[in-house]
């Protein structure tokens, strides 16, 4: 689209997942698609820091905000946009008999005044076993952050009109039968309201499948925007 106007500890994150979600505070205004192209009026800088405890090490690189956004609003946003990938939550949950290496990036997916999609990766080698989890958020670097109202971000619908969820399903289907996974389907079925995690870039609509109810996903799934339409 171009939008012109194991089962380790791992697990656990979703009981402490959620204690993160009082810092999502974006307050949006909707984007749709047929809109002029919109240049942005600021930058997605990239930070890194490294949090230890024990033998455990995280090494992150994450992203702020600079540029003409209302001071409170940017300090907010720069707040959720290096915390929710939940990093030192890994670190912490380690200790030397039970050592786990983290790493985490991210990448910038989709950048407009109205509308910013930063898609966070998180690679965790523990025991000789690896996990990948991912974490998108999908907000308005111009709404109005100044006040908690609960809100973790843009919603599909607020930048595909007449969105369907029902139409993931079918990706989500596949999905299950080629990687022999048990993804819950009722997440993505008609007027659900699971929680998924999902992103969005110039031409395609992203699911992060694996943690439908929670705030994160195992993998990623990539579907052509003109095919949710």
């Amino acid at each position: 689209m171009v939008i012109n106007c194991p089962t380790f500890h791992i697990l656990t994150v979703s009981n402490y997942y959620m204690k993160s979600l009082k810092y999502i505070l974006i307050f949006l205004v909707p984007i749709f698609i047929g809109c002029q192209t919109e240049s942005s009026n600021y930058k997605v800088l990239s930070k890194s820091k490294t949090v230890t405890k024990d033998d455990c090490k995280v090494s992150i690189t994450y992203p702020q905000i600079q540029g003409d956004i209302h001071t409170v609003s940017l300090n907010r946003i720069n707040e959720i946009l290096e915390k929710l990938p939940e990093h030192e939550f890994y670190a912490h949950n380690c200790d030397s008999e039970n050592p786990q290496l983290v790493s985490g990036k991210f990448e910038v997916l989709l950048k407009k005044d109205s509308v910013l999609c930063i898609e966070y990766r998180t690679d965790i080698e523990y025991k000789n076993e690896h996990r990948t989890i991912f974490h998108s958020l999908v907000l308005n670097p111009n709404g109005d952050a100044s006040m908690d109202f609960g809100s973790i971000g843009i919603e599909p619908i607020d930048l595909i009109p007449n969105f369907d969820r029902g139409k993931l399903l079918p990706y989500i289907k596949k999905y299950n039968s080629d990687k022999k996974d048990n993804v819950n389907l009722l997440a993505y079925e008609k007027g659900s309201n699971y929680v998924i995690t999902w992103g969005i870039t110039e031409k395609d609509f992203i699911i992060y499948p694996g943690g439908e109810g929670e705030w994160f996903g195992y993998d990623k799934i990539e579907i052509p925007l003109n095919e949710l339409k």
